[in-house]
């Protein structure tokens, strides 16, 4: 089994505990702020992956970090992680769970990069034209890049539309190019 799936299928567990709890939007909280702390403190994630400590004393660390900080639900998910060996997929995990989250919530996440930010009423407006053709809660993100020349690119799960400068240009280079001039018609001025 990939470590996408593995990461699925604890996830699927986490959020089915979350949704009979009613705790669905707290451990959403939890699992990000214990994804980031792996993410970004490496000596954590070196100490969680290295075979050189016990499980016996990750579990010990866990607990005392964590408890009273983290839900008892959330301190024994993890425990439950390294008792398994899947520590290393915290982060997978919680992709995973955003991903359930957002599906049980209705919600939607869109990025919308344009080369400089744009103003509040676009992505205002955005949000709403998505909201009503997807009837779903639409979550956006922006995202800024620089070698965009003009317009914006929207990209919705593997759904990207680009509407930005560069691609009219390439279609009118294309366009250009594909158009045939017929050498004995003379044009004039």
């Amino acid at each position: 089994m990939a470590g996408n799936d593995i990461a699925r299928v604890y996830a699927t567990s986490l959020a089915e505990i979350g949704s009979q709890k009613n705790i669905l939007s707290q451990l959403e909280e939890e699992i990000k702020f214990v994804a980031d702390c792996v993410s970004q403190e490496k000596d954590l994630q070196l100490f969680l992956s290295s075979p050189g400590f016990s499980k016996e004393s990750k579990v010990k660390f866990i607990k005392d970090v964590f408890s009273g900080k983290l839900s008892d639900y959330m301190v024994n998910f993890l425990i439950v992680l390294i008792q398994n060996d899947r520590q290393d997929l915290i982060s997978e995990i919680y992709q995973a769970v955003i991903e359930q989250i957002d599906v049980l919530n209705n919600r939607q996440r869109v990025t919308v990069i344009s080369r400089s930010g744009l103003d509040t009423k676009i992505l205002d407006r955005i949000s709403s034209v998505l909201k009503n053709k997807l009837k779903k809660e639409i979550i956006l993100k922006e995202e800024t890049k620089e070698s965009l020349l003009g317009g914006i690119i929207i990209k919705i799960d593997d759904i990207v539309i680009d509407g930005s400068l560069a691609k009219d240009l390439k279609k009118i280079r294309t366009n250009l190019l594909n158009s045939k001039v017929r050498s004995e018609v003379a044009y004039e001025d």
